[in-house]
């Protein structure tokens, strides 16, 4: 019993521990604080999620499936291609995961070319000639598969959990090099399983794309309907010094208290991120084989997402800027 009430206070403490939601306390205390003096009663609560995946159906590549016929596969039995075909016509092999896929298709590739050497009989030849040549037409098809559908990258792209801490646990060079590793896989010559899947799993386990996407969402949200409460109560906004009114300078420090010591330095390091990561994402954009509604979404999630919360912060310090400069108040004095 005590062993049991122990790991459940070690749960606590961990769970206690997390800074993933961080930037969501700040920016809530921030607007509390801001309602409080504003003497805002009803404040809308704020749904924040990021747009869904699109369906993975939508995505699948049309790939024809090559035909061998059976005299002609068992000609093959001196080729290592023989068991890689066999191995695909098991109903497990049928029902490979787009990783598992894209694998095959490389080694399948590798296999066509042994057996092109090894191999004399002449119309047998003619026939992996063919077969090679369509392999390798549809191996870039096969590659989207593994960008598009991969759960693996579903989650690091539009996950709803976590946010950006703006340190080193939020993963950027390793998220980084995940991504350009996917990109460029075609251009690796030896590729081994356990490595894509390496991948592939941090960027499940450290979805940065969707936390960074989040994030920006998230300070989009809040920052405009703190600047709509601004804009709405700027005429009551007396300026200190009459005596009459505090607000202003309460506001302030407000400001100065959340938005500038802990709101701002996470901002900073998402921007970061942001122009680290975009040309990964125009890439993907430019892509000719990735679907249109994968690029679609994006670029939904990426540069239109940027795009609000930029403008969302610039008119967010535009109000205070144009605050302080009427009530001659310099930011950072209390």
């Amino acid at each position: 019993m005590r062993h049991n009430l122990f790991i459940l206070l070690l749960m606590i403490f961990i769970v206690g521990c997390d800074n993933s939601h961080t930037l969501q306390k700040h920016l809530q205390e921030y607007q509390q604080r801001m309602a409080s003096v504003l003497n805002l009663e009803n404040q809308d609560k704020l749904t924040i999620s990021l747009a869904p995946y699109p369906p993975l159906r939508e995505l699948k590549q049309d790939i024809p499936a090559t035909t061998i016929m059976l005299f002609e596969f068992y000609k093959l039995q001196q080729c290592e291609l023989y068991s890689l075909v066999a191995e695909r016509n098991t109903s497990l092999g049928n029902l490979q995961l787009p990783s598992i896929r894209y694998m095959y298709e490389r080694q399948l590739l590798d296999a066509f070319q042994q057996c092109l050497m090894d191999t004399t009989d002449t119309k047998l030849r003619e026939k992996l000639k063919i077969w090679q040549q369509t392999k390798t037409q549809q191996l870039p098809m096969v590659w989207a598969d593994l960008i598009q559908l991969s759960s693996e990258l579903k989650q690091g792209f539009s996950a709803n959990v976590g946010l950006v801490e703006g340190n080193q646990k939020d993963g950027l060079s390793q998220s980084k090099s995940a991504l350009n590793y996917l990109l460029h896989i075609d251009q690796n010559k030896q590729i081994s399983s356990s490595e894509l899947e390496q991948h592939l799993q941090y960027l499940m386990n450290n979805p940065l794309p969707a936390k960074l996407w989040l994030s920006q969402l998230t300070l989009t949200k809040h920052l405009n309907q703190a600047t709509e409460w601004l804009l709405e109560h700027a005429v009551k906004l007396q300026c200190s010094g009459n005596g009459s009114n505090k607000k202003a300078e309460y506001l302030s420090n407000v400001f100065q208290q959340f938005f500038i010591e802990k709101i701002q330095p996470i901002a900073s390091q998402i921007n970061h991120y942001q122009y680290q990561l975009n040309p990964i994402f125009e890439e993907i954009l430019t892509h000719p084989n990735l679907s249109p509604k994968f690029k679609h979404y994006i670029n939904a999630s990426n540069q239109q997402g940027f795009e609000n919360y930029q403008i969302a912060m610039q008119q967010h310090i535009q109000f205070w800027q144009d605050f302080f400069k009427r009530c001659n108040i310099k930011p950072g004095k209390r």
